[in-house]
């Protein structure tokens, strides 16, 4: 009996300290074989990508608003506010070419892809090196700049999907 209330108040606090967000995500992984569309939604920004991804709420920090993996990319989502004035003045690709002014690595210009202002840069990682897709994307009275990462020798493979990603952002 000791031992079935030890696992039960293991299970207790496993599912308070994950949330319920997380165990949403797994189930809809479970629950089929083949990856579905899912749209994953942070503050005023929703973006469309398969069930194959879940939600690591434990590193949002002060550095990331969002943080959603799948096996083989990571996407995470920083917001930054500005003032109604600042933000009717500046431009998507004016805020993405100061980003990339103060970022420090080497990456490429700013492109736009299909109208999304992007880049690309390689970065050290935990494991290895890492190739990041930055897109930027205008809300109202805030930018968002969302990263899609791979591993750098994964990067090739995974462009288009992530490109097909990128599309989907939307902003309010």
């Amino acid at each position: 009996m000791k031992k079935f209330l030890c696992v039960l108040l293991a299970a207790v606090l496993f599912v308070t300290l994950c949330g319920c967000s997380f165990l949403k995500d797994v189930g809809d992984l479970a629950a089929n074989d083949v990856a579905q569309d899912k749209t994953f939604e942070f503050d005023d920004l929703s973006i469309e990508l398969t069930t194959d991804f879940l939600r690591m709420e434990f590193l949002e920090d002060e550095e990331w608003d969002f943080v959603v993996g799948s096996e083989k990319i990571t996407v995470m989502g920083l917001k930054e506010d500005v003032e109604e004035d600042l933000a009717q003045e500046i431009t998507v690709t004016d805020y993405a070419n100061a980003f990339r002014s103060i970022l420090e690595v080497d990456s490429t210009e700013i492109i736009e892809k299909e109208e999304i202002p992007m880049m690309q840069y390689t970065a050290d990682g935990d494991n290895g090196k890492n190739t990041i897709n930055v897109a930027f994307y205008k809300g109202t009275n805030c930018f968002w700049t969302v990263c899609f990462g791979t591993k750098a020798g994964d990067f090739d493979e995974h462009y288009d999907e992530i490109c097909k990603y990128a599309k989907t952002v939307k902003c309010k």
